[in-house]
């Protein structure tokens, strides 16, 4: 019984893995569903349905192209709730599914409270629905990617699915709006000229994915650390950022330095979150450099805060073997080298942009959701350059 049960699971877990979404036919009529706001009240199909037409939205927290359209997608509801066309937005992610990397454009994950940030942050106007738990909505329409949209005429019948338009990561205007012109024409009384397209974007994160981050994180905690001395000079060409890295966080900290350590796996996950970018976290520890280098060594070989491979590059050019370093000098000239603003007390913290810009800096330890609202809004200013 035992092996027949194995073998059950097994190959449940096999179906599961190769899951395929297939969006619903033309004509078909739309699955009721019943799932919870981030006004943490109950919404089902009938109490979001339009007077003359629906549109459901599968989209996201995490996923660039889903942030992307947001500011388009309000402008769909402003224009088109008031003529009677009903409007939800429905996250299907499992927060299982999802390793750190891929939050690399947002600060939170997928997760139901995350998803109350996310409307009140982005000012949404429409209802936020969640699906992750059993996902079972975005497998009774097929959603594919995120976002995906299906609109229905008056009677729930489907009439378009696909993308939103063709904006994809911009935050601009787009060129291409399927989903309005699809409404348009519904409240005409007449058929869409495009009834189908493509939903680019972020495959939909499905809890059969978490063996994935489960990998993810092996791999993470398996990357070598070395740690080599620095002094001022050397740091202070590091700190200028020139033609190098997006970011570059540094941290001034030590072993013996309670807060310095308290906040350190933070730190590591914000390095992580943001690995998809060329994304730095430069550690200078003021422990000794002969006598605590295992010591630095064992403890950051701990945090799993080895080389991400998009930053590889950028050591080869700068002729460098490492992002872990033990200060050798006088610290006034480390003051000077990083941070003229460095009072001196561990632990301090500076995110520094391309060519050394500023972007933040504090000592003690930090808040982290404040730092990840501050490279978020970098991620996307250099998105949209």
């Amino acid at each position: 019984m035992k092996a027949l049960l194995f073998t059950s699971l097994a190959l449940a877990s096999t179906v599961l893995a190769n899951y395929k979404p297939v969006p619903i036919t033309q004509g078909t009529a739309a699955p009721d569903f019943k799932l919870m706001n981030v006004d943490d009240k109950e919404h089902t199909l009938a109490d979001i349905k339009g007077e003359k037409a629906t549109a459901i939205i599968f989209t996201t927290n995490h996923c660039p192209d889903a942030i992307a359209v947001v500011g388009r997608l309000k402008s769909l509801v402003e224009t088109f709730k008031p003529q009677g066309v009903g409007f939800v937005a429905i996250n299907s992610n499992s927060p299982e599914g999802l390793h750190l990397a891929e939050l690399s454009f947002t600060t939170g994950d997928d997760s139901f409270e995350s998803m109350k940030d996310f409307s009140k942050d982005h000012e949404l106007n429409l209802p936020y629905l969640y699906d992750g738990d059993t996902q079972e909505v975005a497998k009774a329409y097929g959603a594919i990617s995120t976002p995906h949209i299906f609109i229905f005429d008056a009677d729930l019948k489907l009439k378009y699915n696909g993308r939103v338009d063709d904006g994809r990561r911009s935050t601009g205007p787009a060129e291409k709006n399927e989903a309005r012109d699809a409404l348009t024409a519904i409240l005409a009384g007449e058929e869409p000229k495009v009834i189908k397209t493509r939903p680019t974007g972020c495959t939909t994160k499905w809890k059969e994915k978490a063996g994935n981050v489960a990998k993810m994180d092996k791999q993470w905690a398996e990357m070598p650390v070395s740690v080599e001395t620095i002094e001022a000079d050397a740091l202070a060409k590091l700190r200028a950022n020139k033609d190098a890295s997006d970011f570059r966080l540094f941290n001034i900290w030590s072993t013996t330095c309670g807060p310095c350590v308290q906040e350190f796996p933070d730190l590591a996950e914000i390095y992580r979150q943001y690995s998809h970018h060329k994304f730095e976290l430069i550690t200078i520890s003021l422990d000794k450099p002969e006598k605590d280098h295992k010591k630095v060594t064992e403890f950051l070989q701990a945090q799993g805060v080895g080389i991400h491979r998009r930053i590889a590059p950028v050591l080869k050019k700068e002729e460098r073997e490492t992002n872990h370093f033990i200060f050798k000098g006088d610290t006034e000239d480390l003051g000077n080298a990083l941070d003229s603003e460095w009072n001196g007390a561990m632990p301090h913290t500076l995110l520094v942009g391309k060519d050394g810009k500023v972007l933040y800096r504090h000592t003690g330890r930090i808040k982290p959701m404040e730092l990840k609202k501050i490279i978020v809004a970098e991620v996307w200013r250099l998105n949209d350059e």
